[in-house]
């Protein structure tokens, strides 16, 4: 394997993915799984705050030093609403951390307030909230971050199985790094370096047997403007539907050759946040992909807590790429 999984990089990256998909999969398969409203309406759950306290706590562990920008706050674990599920979260932590205490697991949540420039990590720590509460898709992505490259990347997908790797069985870790490429092995198994697999995008070149990706939440696209799209490519099957970066880790393992996110309807000027792109982009270029915003520039992740200078967003194999982009820029000029 190229990659250096022993570097305290790579397992902090290895245990981030590896917990929280323990973590993840106990609270999932509880009676119910308890949603709470931000104030931007998007939900989250006691799993998100769980493992970003996990992610906080390993980089405590093997990286003190190291910047971290996370989705989640403590905001409503330490307020008298939240203290019932600072409970519960203490808990779930206490089980991978036994000196874990309520003031300490809200601590370990609040390092991800690190700001986002020069050197840091980002992580979403339930990519796919509404895939997790449906039974669906969700990952937990996490990213290294210099200078406004992806330099790691590592997504831990409980629910996916790869379809040119079934071997890895349903719950796989997916993990680049830049210039060394992607690889995959199984949650259970990511500390065995022997059974990590590299992974490669398709080589696909015919659009009409090209496979699409689309996301469930209409809110994260234009679905009139994407139907359109695909009329202009010829695609006629219909999109394989799937909540989270789950789609970029599929794509990257050959599973699909196209997903691009197209401006939502009503909020044109709708810019993707940093942890819900870095570890899927990397991922899909070292499988060797291609990667860019709808005017087809690359990504630049210097920019703050989004991708302020990208617009929308386009991935594919990297055959198919222009192609794609100029099917998106005739449908935006007519």
């Amino acid at each position: 394997m190229a990659i250096d999984l022993t570097s305290k990089e790579g397992q902090f990256a290895l245990e981030v993915i590896q917990f929280g998909a323990e973590l993840a999969s106990r609270i999932r398969f509880e009676s119910s799984v308890k949603s709470i409203l931000k104030d931007d309406c998007s939900p989250v759950t006691l799993a998100d705050m769980g493992i970003q306290a996990i992610a906080g706590a390993l980089l405590e562990q093997y990286l003190p030093g190291a910047v971290l920008v996370g989705e989640e706050d403590s905001d409503h674990l330490r307020s008298e609403a939240g203290a019932d599920d600072l409970e519960k979260v203490t808990g779930y932590v206490h089980s991978f951390f036994p000196h874990a205490r309520p003031g300490r697991v809200c601590q370990w949540i609040d390092k991800g307030r690190g700001k986002p420039e020069g050197t840091f990590w980002t992580i979403d720590p339930i990519d796919g909230t509404k895939g997790f509460l449906r039974g669906g898709q969700y990952v937990t992505a996490l990213a290294l971050i210099k200078k406004g490259a992806v330099e790691l990347a590592a997504i831990g997908c409980p629910e996916l199985e790869l379809q040119n790797h079934k071997q890895l069985g349903k719950g796989v870790g997916i993990f680049a790094a830049r210039g060394r490429g992607c690889w995959a092995a199984s949650l259970d198994d990511l500390e065995d370096l022997k059974r990590w697999v590299r992974v490669e995008v398709s080589k696909c070149q015919d659009l009409g047997l090209a496979r699409l990706l689309d996301s469930f939440d209409p809110g994260h696209k234009n679905a009139e403007k994407n139907l359109r799209v695909c009329e202009r490519l010829g695609i006629t099957s219909p999109p394989v539907i799937m909540d989270s970066m789950a789609k970029q880790a599929a794509l990257a393992a050959g599973d699909a050759e196209i997903f691009f996110r197209t401006l939502p309807g009503k909020e044109p000027g709708h810019r993707e946040k940093i942890w819900d792109v870095a570890a899927g982009a990397l991922a899909i270029t070292e499988a060797g992909g291609r990667v860019t915003d709808l005017e087809g520039h690359e990504l630049d992740f210097s920019a703050g807590l989004t991708l302020a200078r990208n617009p929308g967003l386009v991935t594919t194999n990297g055959l198919l790429h222009d192609a794609v982009l100029e099917a998106i820029r005739q449908v935006a000029v007519c």
